[in-house]
């Protein structure tokens, strides 16, 4: 009989963290969130967070804050079996080996999850996101490809977790520092690994694509990432943000014009570009679409004055990779490729990275496109036609046709989730699904 729930102090959470299965096969993974909470995921897409008041442990579904009536039992410290809604779930073995590996003098912590009784496996390189947390801890997209006989290879990055040196978003850097993981983890996996390839998600869709072009790996994924620059990205957001507001082409314009102005003081680590971008903000400021203004770097300067940027600026500065131009890396990889991409995503807007991905296809490339309707950034529900489900589950099958494609090259779960799909060297898309073009 397992033990019942309590408040737990923080370093007592991870002794939960892994992956779990019940009689029936379902797989779940429990990661940390904050605090002592847990994230709980499911192969189908199904999330929840994990909260203990009072020795009870609750469930609120999604990323929302609303009960999903859900009560689990985690039993005490290192039990093998949680209960969650009257489920039991078994921890499944795997084969965890940690290590650390050196580049650029620092020396980084990582991290290869094998899939127990897996003799040989498709190996995966995590890189990362923006998220300055350690990976190695809370990953979750490792014990899910775990779940279906896929090993991975996670690392904290550079200035992050236990790994050394300074938080960074130079693409450059973190791309090397990707080829380096890469090394170790071939070195570990040896002959067990029967393919390897890097996946990123987010900013790491512009990480894993450059390190693939510096290295030797069998395939990439990209999960909701961008073939447009960081600069891009920001104007793109602006623009469809004013657009969804309901403003037209004209606000839209002038948000555009904002946008390259503020670029212009992010190239110049916030020494120059100031005249123009407060004349733009000057005469704009009192329009009423100004207050929808929503970027990844305008709308943050937007309020301040010069003098204030100037100084802050450089200090906040990440390092960040604004000019690097992703096509020309992705059309020299011969090593096939995999984009999932969320049709609602208001963090990397899609429509230009389709359109981009798409000629990329019509030239030849070994590009694989799926993209989702209803679905925002993490492939998470964006409540778009149902506004009920915003922020409640990923995508239906998320990891499950990610674990397709690395194994098979398989997009069956999209398609049963009514995604669009176009394979690589497709002649055409078909009409039912036709990929949006950045008109």
């Amino acid at each position: 009989c397992m033990g019942g729930g309590r408040d737990l102090p923080v370093p007592q959470v991870d002794c939960r963290i892994g992956l779990y299965r019940s009689a029936e096969g379902e797989a779940l993974a429990l990661t940390p969130t904050t605090g002592t909470a847990y994230r709980w995921r499911t192969l189908d897409g199904r999330v929840g967070e994990l909260h203990s008041a009072n020795g009870v442990w609750t469930s609120t579904i999604g990323w929302t804050e609303k009960s999903d009536g859900k009560v689990a039992n985690l039993g005490a410290c290192g039990d093998k079996r949680i209960e969650l809604d009257q489920t039991v779930y078994t921890r499944v073995p795997l084969t965890v080996t940690d290590t650390s590996f050196e580049r650029d003098g620092l020396t980084f912590s990582g991290r290869l999850l094998w899939p127990d009784g897996f003799t040989e496996a498709p190996l995966v390189i995590h890189t990362h996101g923006s998220e300055d947390w350690s990976a190695v801890r809370s990953g979750s997209m490792q014990y899910m490809l775990a779940a279906e006989g896929i090993a991975s290879f996670v690392y904290d990055k550079r200035g992050t977790g236990k790994s050394e040196g300074e938080y960074t978003q130079d693409f450059h850097v973190l791309a090397a520092d990707a080829v380096a993981a890469l090394a170790e983890a071939r070195r570990l996996a040896g002959d067990r690994a029967s393919e390897v390839g890097i996946l990123g998600a987010s900013q790491g869709g512009w990480v894993a694509p450059l390190a693939a072009s510096e290295s030797d790996v069998d395939f990439v994924v990209v999960l909701y990432g961008l073939a447009v620059n960081a600069l891009q990205e920001d104007r793109y957001e602006i623009t469809q943000n004013l657009a969804r507001a309901g403003w037209g082409e004209d606000e839209q314009a002038k948000g555009a014009l904002l946008s390259e102005a503020a670029a212009a003081i992010m190239l110049s680590d916030f020494e120059d570009g100031y005249a123009e971008f407060n004349r733009l903000r000057k005469a704009y400021k009192k329009e009423p679409w100004y207050k929808d203004i929503q970027g990844e770097f305008t709308s943050v300067i937007l309020p301040y004055p010069d003098f204030v940027l100037r100084v802050v600026g450089p200090m906040i500065d990440k390092g960040t990779s604004w000019e690097y131009e992703p096509v020309p890396v992705l059309s020299g990889l011969e090593a096939p490729q995999f984009w999932m991409i969320a049709a609602d995503d208001s963090e990397a807007p899609p429509a230009e990275t389709l359109s981009r991905l798409k000629l990329l296809q019509s030239e030849g490339r070994p590009i694989d496109v799926v993209v989702y309707p209803g679905a925002d950034h993490g492939m998470v529900l964006s409540g778009t036609d149902h506004p009920e489900l915003a922020q409640t589950a990923h995508v239906q099958d998320y990891y499950r046709q990610v674990a397709a494609w690395i194994k098979a090259r398989d997009m069956k779960f999209a398609r049963e989730a009514g995604a669009s799909v176009t394979m690589a060297n497709a002649a055409a898309p078909d009409a039912e699904n036709k990929l949006p073009s950045d008109e």
